[in-house]
C-alpha cells in the first residue's frame, strides 16, 4: 500500500510541477501583449502630436489655397512677360510715348512698340525697370485673383495680415516671381485653420537672355550703323527702278518714276532685312557660295557675345512709316542729264545721272527664346541722309530747281551780277581778345543748290580800296546761294546771300595751328579708391581718342547745331607713322582759348580710363610746344561695373589728376 501511495503522490507532484510552468508562460504572454499595446498607443499618440504641431489638421484646404495662390502668381507673371515682350519692355506704354508717333511703331490700334533708338536718342529699358513693372502688375492683380474664388470664400474667411509685395528676379535660365503676403485662413466659426506667407512661382522664359540680346543689338547699331550700311548697299545695287549714279551712250534721255523707286526700295528692304543674322545666336550660316551675304548679312556683335537658344529676326513691312526723298527730281520724275548732241558732235550723246536719297524708316526686331517660344519685340529707326548714314541729320524738303538739266558750266557762264566780297583774319576767343586784319589770297567759291562756281581769290587793296582785302566778283542769279571762303591754315567760313547788284559780303577766317601727333604723350594714373598712382605712359596695346571743342555762339554754329571748332584725333604708340601724318590736332591760333577736352583710352578689353575737363591753352606756350602731356585717370584691372562707374563719373574723377602740360 505504501508503494502504491507513493506512486500516486509522485504523479500528483509531477502534475503540479507542470501546472506551475504553464502558469508562468501565460503570465509572460499577458505582459508581452500589454507592452505591445502600450507601445502602439505611444506611437499613435506621438503621430497625433506631430500632426497637430504641423498645423495639418485639414491639410487639403491649406494646400488648395497655397496651390491656387501659386497658380495665380505664375499666370500673372507670364501675362506681364507677354505684354513686355509684345511692347518692347512695357506693360503699359507711357502716354508721352503712346501719343507721339515719332517715338513708337504702331502694330495695331491697341499695341505700340516704343523706339529704343530714334535719331541719336536712346531709350532702352533696363532689366531692373522691367522687373519692377512685373512686380507692380503682380501687386495690382494678385489680390483680385485669389479673392475671386467663391469656393474658398463660401467655406473659409481669408484674412490679410500684411501688405502684398512682389520681387521678380531674372536669371539665364528662368524668371522667379517671389511674393510676400501673409494670408490667414479661418473657418466660418472663426477658428484659424492655417496661414500662408511666402509664395514663389517660376517661369522657364529666359527673359534675361533675350533682353541682353536686344540691348546689344541696339547699342551696336548706334555705334556701327549697320542697318544704314545695308540700306546704302541696296541703293547701290542699281536696281532698274532705283538709280544711283551712272552714264550711258545714248541720245535718249532716261526717266524714272519717284513712286516706283520708293516702292521698289521698300520691297528690297522687306525681303533683304529678314536675311540679316546675328552671330552667336541660333543661326544657319550662309554657305560658302554666298560670300556677299557672309560678309554683309552676318552681323558680329562682339567676340564676347554668345547667346545659344536665342533667335533674332529683323523685319520691315511696307505698311510701316517710310520717309523717302530723292534729288534731283521734278514732278514725280527723275531724269538723266545729257552731254553732247550739238555742234560738231551732234551724233554723240552721253546720258549721266547721280541721285541722292533721304530715307528714314523703322525696323522691328523680334528676339525669340527658342526653348519656350517667347518673343520679345523692340524697334528702332534707320536714317540715311544724302546717301550717307546720318542719325543726327533731318530730312529737309528739297526745293525744285529753277532750271533742269543745266550743267555747272552753263549755270556759271551766266554771271552778270557784280558783288563785293571782303575777307578778314579774325581772332576772337570770346573773352578779352577780338581783332581783325585784312586777309588776302583767300579762295572764293559760290554754290547755288547743286551748282558750284569757282570765283577766284581776294587781293589786298583791290581796286585801290585801301586797307582791306577782297574782290569784286560777278555772280549768277540765285535766291539762296552760299559764298564760301577757304585758305590753307584757316577755318573755312561761309555766308548765305541773295545775289544783288552792288551787294557786299564779309567773311572771317580764323587761323589754326596744326600740332603733330608725335608731340602728344598720354600718361595714365591708376586709381585705387581715392588714391592716385604715379604717371605711366599708355602701352602699345592702348589707344587714346581725343576731342577738342571750342564753343562760340556765332550764327553758323547755331544754323548747323555744331560747335564752332572741333578737332578729333587718335594717339597711340601702335599707330603707323603714315597714319599719324594723316591726322592733325588743330588748335585755334593767335590767342588763348578755353577748350572742352575729352580723352578716352581703350585697349582690346574695352574702356581703360580717360579725362574730361576744360583746358585753357596758352598761345605762347602752344606755339613753342615741344611736348603736350595729357594725364588720364584709369582703372585697368577693374570690373565692367567699376569701369562703367568711372566713365559715368569721369569729369569728377578727372579733378584728381594733373592738368594737361605744354612743355
Amino acid at each position: 500500500m505504501y508503494k502504491k501511495r507513493y506512486k500516486v503522490d509522485k504523479v500528483r507532484f509531477s502534475h503540479r510541477k507542470n501546472f506551475n510552468k504553464k502558469g508562468q508562460i501565460t503570465v509572460f504572454i499577458i505582459i508581452g501583449i500589454i507592452l505591445l499595446l502600450a507601445l502602439g498607443l505611444i506611437i499613435a499618440l506621438k503621430q497625433e502630436v506631430i500632426k497637430f504641431e504641423s498645423e495639418e489638421a485639414i491639410p487639403t484646404e491649406k494646400g488648395k489655397v497655397e496651390s491656387f495662390l501659386t497658380s495665380c502668381l505664375l499666370d500673372l507673371g507670364e501675362e506681364a512677360l507677354d505684354q513686355i515682350g509684345l511692347q518692347g519692355g512695357y506693360i503699359d506704354v507711357p502716354l508721352g510715348i503712346a501719343e507721339d508717333p515719332d517715338r513708337h511703331l504702331k502694330l495695331s490700334p491697341m499695341h505700340v512698340v516704343p523706339y529704343w533708338a530714334y535719331h541719336e536718342s536712346e531709350n532702352i529699358p533696363s532689366l531692373e525697370q522691367i522687373e519692377q513693372r512685373i512686380n507692380l502688375y503682380i501687386e495690382e492683380n494678385l489680390r483680385d485673383c485669389l479673392f475671386s474664388q467663391e469656393a474658398f470664400l463660401s467655406t473659409y474667411d481669408l484674412i490679410e495680415k500684411s501688405d502684398l509685395t512682389a520681387d521678380t528676379k531674372s536669371s539665364d535660365t528662368k524668371v522667379v516671381f517671389n511674393v510676400h503676403w501673409d494670408v490667414e485662413v479661418r473657418d466660418k466659426a472663426g477658428e484659424v485653420v492655417s496661414e500662408v506667407i511666402n509664395h514663389v512661382a517660376e517661369s522657364k522664359i529666359k527673359l534675361k537672355r533675350v533682353h541682353q540680346t536686344a540691348v546689344r543689338i541696339v547699342e551696336t547699331e548706334m555705334l556701327e550703323l549697320k542697318l544704314e550700311d545695308l540700306t546704302q548697299d541696296l541703293i547701290a545695287l542699281e536696281h532698274p527702278n532705283v538709280p544711283a549714279a551712272g552714264l550711258e551712250l545714248s541720245c535718249q534721255r532716261k526717266e524714272w518714276n519717284v513712286n516706283d523707286a520708293k516702292n521698289t526700295l521698300q520691297d528690297l528692304l522687306r525681303v533683304n532685312l529678314k536675311q540679316l543674322k546675328v552671330s552667336g545666336t541660333e543661326i544657319i550660316e550662309f554657305p560658302d557660295q554666298f560670300p556677299y551675304y557672309q560678309s554683309h548679312y552676318q552681323w558680329d556683335l562682339g567676340n564676347d557675345f554668345v547667346m545659344p537658344q536665342v533667335d533674332v529676326v529683323f523685319n520691315y513691312d511696307n505698311n510701316y512709316p517710310f520717309t523717302f526723298q530723292v534729288s534731283p527730281s521734278q514732278g514725280g520724275k527723275m531724269f538723266s542729264g545729257m552731254m553732247g548732241g550739238d555742234d560738231l558732235i551732234s551724233y554723240l550723246c552721253v546720258q549721266t545721272w547721280k541721285f541722292t536719297y533721304d530715307v528714314v524708316y523703322p525696323v522691328m526686331v523680334r528676339v525669340k527664346d527658342t526653348t519656350t517660344g517667347y518673343n520679345f519685340n523692340l524697334a528702332f529707326t534707320v536714317h540715311l541722309i544724302n546717301n550717307l548714314a546720318n542719325r543726327a541729320g533731318e530730312v529737309e524738303p528739297k526745293l525744285p530747281p529753277t532750271t533742269s538739266f543745266v550743267s555747272d558750266n552753263e549755270f556759271c557762264r551766266n554771271k552778270r551780277i557784280p558783288m563785293t566780297v571782303l575777307t578778314w583774319e579774325l581772332i576772337d576767343n570770346g573773352k578779352e581778345v577780338y581783332f581783325t586784319e585784312p586777309l588776302e589770297d583767300v579762295h572764293i567759291k559760290f554754290t547755288c543748290l547743286r551748282h558750284a562756281c569757282e570765283l577766284g581769290e581776294t587781293e589786298f587793296d583791290f581796286a585801290n580800296s585801301g586797307y582791306q582785302a577782297g574782290q569784286i566778283f560777278d555772280f549768277p542769279y540765285c535766291v539762296g546761294g552760299i559764298i564760301r571762303a577757304q585758305k590753307e591754315g584757316y577755318k573755312d567760313d561761309w555766308v548765305r546771300v541773295v545775289t544783288t547788284n552792288g551787294a557786299m559780303s564779309e567773311l572771317n577766317l580764323v587761323p589754326l595751328l596744326a600740332v603733330p601727333l608725335e608731340k602728344f604723350s598720354i600718361v595714365r594714373h591708376e586709381l585705387s579708391g581715392e588714391t592716385l598712382g604715379p604717371g605711366v605712359e599708355i602701352s602699345d596695346q592702348e589707344m587714346a581718342a581725343l576731342k577738342l571743342v571750342f564753343n562760340k555762339n556765332d550764327t553758323n554754329s547755331q544754323l548747323l547745331g555744331e560747335p564752332f571748332h572741333q578737332s578729333d584725333f587718335i594717339v597711340s604708340p601702335q599707330l603707323d607713322e603714315n597714319v599719324l601724318l594723316l591726322q592733325k590736332a588743330e588748335f585755334l591760333a593767335q590767342a588763348d582759348f578755353t577748350y572742352d577736352l575729352d580723352v578716352q583710352v581703350f585697349s582690346d578689353d574695352g574702356f581703360v580710363g580717360g579725362y574730361q575737363s576744360t583746358w585753357l591753352v596758352d598761345w605762347d606756350e602752344l606755339e613753342q610746344a615741344e611736348e603736350i602731356v595729357i594725364h588720364i585717370v584709369s582703372k585697368r584691372s577693374a570690373s565692367e561695373e567699376e569701369q562703367f562707374a568711372l566713365l559715368s563719373d569721369l569729369k569728377e574723377k578727372s579733378k584728381l589728376v594733373p592738368l594737361p602740360e605744354i612743355k
